[in-house]
């Protein structure tokens, strides 16, 4: 029977272990990964790979293909957050085509998204950047082949290295006077890494102000400026070799109109309660610089600030702390008139100043009784100014049509009768036989505000001046001569805020 008959039948054995006494070696088995075999045992030479291989006890493939190395890569830093791929070149030995590199960290992995296959001893891998955390770095490098050999780098040869991130945002800081010192600004960055940031100007001017690169203040007297100039500027914030650029804004102004001096006087109490909270509240009560919308000098009078006043931002026009003999001409705080002024002595507002400006619709008196802290607030509706004011026997109607509200912001009117005008009595000699009227609320009499009786004949606050001393007045809070001991002051506020 022949040899080939007897392997077909499987009757033909031998037992005997194989020894090759030649020099050449002995051939086995060669074909592709396509035509591997199945059996346990089985050793060939995979044409494919170039590797020899076996069929192994669970049935995979066992090769002698050589384990692949990692030494380094051209790029060991990424930035996670600068969006788009990494391609990171790797060198190292045994890579074969068909591998795939992975990127290991501290407690996890991921494979490149794609690996290119240059050599034996060089793959190119692309992922994405933000594929890399910090959390995990840094990260070791490993190939694994198309058999499923591996290799790994001894260390971690990727660091996550973000730039710095802006906590502050662009744009506009805000605005400063020209006068200003100190810190105005503090810009603040971050970095991911925990890296200290440095802070520099990188484009622009900071128009005299500096920068401080540690902790990025911004301080310092600006330049002077005219009227009002924008500082346009970019500054970097660099950690670890990473930069981060902003674009910032700073405005310089003249200093305000807030009455500190005379060349800042405001135009009014009004206009600097209006500057903002510096300029509120009982803190800020005082004598201010003010022009009364540039007809008269700049002089000081005193303003109230405080904001239980229906608001704030009142100028004083008279007080005073006791029924008689309390002022001398000092205490007339300042002239509220047209080109025509009553000739009464004892007028409110008829104290010669610089200049006069003439009130205007929305403009607003108040009467304060300071024992009780109480007021009333007149609104005017219209004024009669100059030789238009409505004279009716002796008394001037100064202001009609307006109304009056009690520190509850409640309307006030006695016997259905409004308190819609704003009185005056400045008649040669005065309205009455002491001298003369002040200045009160009233529902229209023809009395003034001194003889008020009773219906639609009603007046409140006024006062009286002693015909043989005009510049000592009693004012009088509310309809009773009883009340004339009260300490009563007088205020205006423009709330117009016109010429």
């Amino acid at each position: 029977m022949s040899n080939y008959k007897l392997l077909k039948e499987n009757k033909y054995f031998d037992d005997t272990n194989i020894v090759d006494n030649g020099t050449e070696g002995t051939k086995v088995a060669t074909g592709t990964t396509a035509q591997r075999g199945s059996t346990t045992g089985q050793w060939r030479f995979n044409s494919t790979t170039g590797y020899f291989e076996g069929i192994n006890a669970t049935g995979g493939i066992s090769s002698l293909e050589p384990d692949p190395t990692i030494t380094s890569v051209d790029d060991g830093e990424v930035d996670s957050a600068g969006g788009g791929n990494q391609t990171i070149v790797v060198t190292g030995t045994n890579f074969t085509s068909g591998g795939t590199i992975a990127f290991v960290g501290t407690s996890a992995e991921f494979n490149a998204s794609t690996t290119t296959f240059d050599n034996a001893t060089q793959v190119t891998a692309v992922a994405p950047k933000s594929s890399f955390l910090n959390a995990q770095e840094p990260y070791k490098v490993k190939f694994t082949s198309a058999t499923g050999k591996s290799g790994i780098s001894a260390t971690g040869l990727i660091n996550v290295d973000n730039a710095p991130v802006w906590q502050t945002s662009a744009g506009s800081l805000g605005s400063i006077i020209e006068t200003a010192t100190g810190t105005h600004f503090t810009v603040s960055a971050t970095d991911p890494e925990g890296d200290t940031v440095a802070y520099s100007l990188q484009s622009g001017s900071l128009g005299g102000l500096s920068l401080n690169s540690s902790t990025g203040a911004i301080s310092g007297d600006p330049d002077d400026v005219s009227g009002s100039a924008t500082l346009s500027f970019t500054l970097r914030a660099t950690a670890g070799g990473k930069t981060a650029d902003r674009a910032f804004t700073i405005t310089v102004t003249d200093p305000p109109n807030d009455g500190s001096t005379s060349a800042l006087a405001g135009r009014s109490c009004k206009t600097i309660f209006d500057l903002g909270s510096a300029y509120q509240g009982s803190s800020a009560n005082g004598l201010y610089y003010i022009t009364n919308y540039g007809t008269i000098t700049a002089e000081q009078h005193y303003c109230l600030m405080d904001t239980n006043y229906s608001s704030g931002g009142w100028t004083l026009l008279y007080s005073g702390s006791s029924a008689r003999n309390d002022w001398g001409g000092s205490n007339y705080q300042f002239n509220l008139s047209n080109s025509t002024t009553p000739n009464g002595g004892t007028n409110l507002y008829a104290r010669n100043r610089s200049g006069t400006f003439t009130p205007t619709t929305s403009d607003k008196f108040m009467i304060r009784r300071h024992d009780n802290n109480d007021f009333k607030v007149h609104t005017i509706g219209t004024w009669q100014a100059g030789s238009n004011w409505q004279a009716f026997s002796g008394h001037y109607y100064l202001a009609d049509g307006g109304s009056t509200v009690d520190a509850n912001g409640n309307t006030m009117s006695r016997s259905g009768c409004a308190f819609n005008h704003f009185d005056c009595c400045a008649g040669s000699g005065g309205c009455s036989a002491n001298g003369g009227d002040l200045c009160g609320f009233s529902t229209g009499n023809s009395n003034g505000c001194y003889g008020h009786n009773s219906g639609c004949d009603e007046c409140f606050g006024g006062g009286w001046a002693n015909a043989n001393n005009p510049s000592n007045v009693t004012l009088q809070w509310g309809r009773n001569s009883d009340l004339e001991g009260t300490f009563v002051s007088y205020w205006f506020r423009r709330d117009s805020n016109n010429e």
